[in-house]
């Protein structure tokens, strides 16, 4: 694993990033970089200085690694990654846990009713008397 810096050269101007990221090799790091462009350029719209510019990537020792011209990272097509040589297989059909049977839960069911039903009703109590009160105090004389 190496610890890559991904600084932004636009113009004169050099953005240096100061925590860096940590990748196994220059490829995941060219990855991480294309990734980079792209939210940056979707973030800021289509600015057209933004082709210009260039993401530099350095090591922790300020070496440089590689250049990746925002436009090449938006516009060069990626190659495909190679397949593992597993094929997918189709999942098995997703089942609820046997103990999870409609009987026990109707059961756990008709234990919680009896608490939301109360907890309903104290809630609308208490909404109701909310509207009393606001009421009461926007018709209320002035003292």
């Amino acid at each position: 694993m190496i610890r890559v810096f991904f600084n932004i050269r636009l113009d004169d101007a050099y953005l240096p990033e100061p925590r860096g990221q940590m990748v196994r090799d220059a490829a995941e790091a060219r990855l991480v970089a294309r990734t980079i462009v792209r939210r940056l350029v979707a973030e800021h719209g289509g600015e057209p200085r933004l082709l210009n510019a260039v993401m530099a990537m350095t090591l922790e020792d300020g070496t440089s690694l590689l250049d990746l011209s925002f436009f090449e990272a938006l516009y060069v097509p990626v190659e495909a990654q190679a397949s593992v040589g597993t094929e997918l297989r189709r999942a098995a059909a997703v089942r609820p846990p046997t103990f999870l049977s409609a009987a026990r839960l109707r059961a756990a069911l008709a234990l919680l009713l009896p608490r939301l039903r109360a907890w309903g009703a104290l809630r609308a109590d208490r909404v109701r008397r909310d509207q009393q009160v606001r009421t009461r105090l926007a018709f209320e004389p002035a003292a």
